[in-house]
């Protein structure tokens, strides 16, 4: 872990984030903000619903942990989930989808400044984190790189491998350059090295999930029977 306290630059990751989520929607043509999804093949509005229902059931446990209230019932699998979410909003209007996105980020940005730098650091801090893990890694892994994710889906799904390429590798520099904990390094280089795996850039993963293993130890357990890194087993 750096010297350099870590919640003012995750704080700046989340807006960073958010910004680049923006620009990216709002850069494309009306047409394409106004468009209705298919469900395979989901539209700009449809990616931004769907990341806005997520970080809002993330509110919802990080409001629940600073009121010492129970945390929220599961609401059952992703698979199951996402069709709903999906239909739900898939007439919304994109101003209205972009507000709630923005509202929703806002809450995240004041809740995460509630909380203290041993609360978003600490191993085994939260029973309901997954695995013990630091909270921050639940900001980092809904926040930021469920972002680079659908943005990355989005490009692939309109056949832009090279753009999409350039998106996980950006988004994953810049929290590698950063001054942050080894661990969330190590984390996204392991899934950068699963982008790589499953887009036929095999030498660049084997390189990318060593550094990975090195920043990052645990991700050698779950490496063997990841079906993304298949190709390298």
């Amino acid at each position: 872990m750096s010297k350099q306290a870590f919640k003012p630059i995750l704080l700046d990751l989340l807006r960073q984030a958010q910004a680049e989520q923006n620009a990216f929607f709002q850069g494309l043509p009306s047409a394409e903000l106004a468009a209705i999804g298919e469900p395979d093949h989901w539209s700009a509005k449809d990616h931004v619903a769907h990341l806005s229902f997520w970080r809002q059931r993330l509110v919802l446990k990080l409001q629940a942990q600073l009121r010492q209230e129970p945390q929220p019932e599961e609401i059952g699998h992703f698979e199951q989930i996402n069709p709903v979410v999906f239909e739900e909003n898939r007439y919304h209007s994109w101003p209205d989808i972009l507000a709630e996105s923005n509202q929703v980020y806002a809450d995240l940005i004041a809740l995460t400044e509630q909380f203290s730098e041993e609360d978003l650091t600490a191993f085994k801090r939260f029973d309901w984190v997954q695995e013990g893990m630091p909270l921050y890694l639940s900001f980092m892994g809904i926040c930021y790189e469920h972002t680079q994710i659908h943005l990355g889906y989005y490009l692939l799904d309109r056949h832009d491998v090279a753009g999409a390429l350039h998106t996980y590798e950006a988004w994953a520099g810049r929290v590698v350059e950063g001054e942050v904990p080894d661990t969330l390094k190590g984390y996204m280089l392991y899934n950068l090295a699963c982008f790589y795996a499953t887009h036929d850039q095999l030498e660049k993963a084997k390189t990318t999930l060593q550094q990975a293993f090195e920043l990052y130890p645990e991700s050698r357990e779950f490496a063997p029977t990841d079906p993304d890194l298949v190709e390298l087993h």
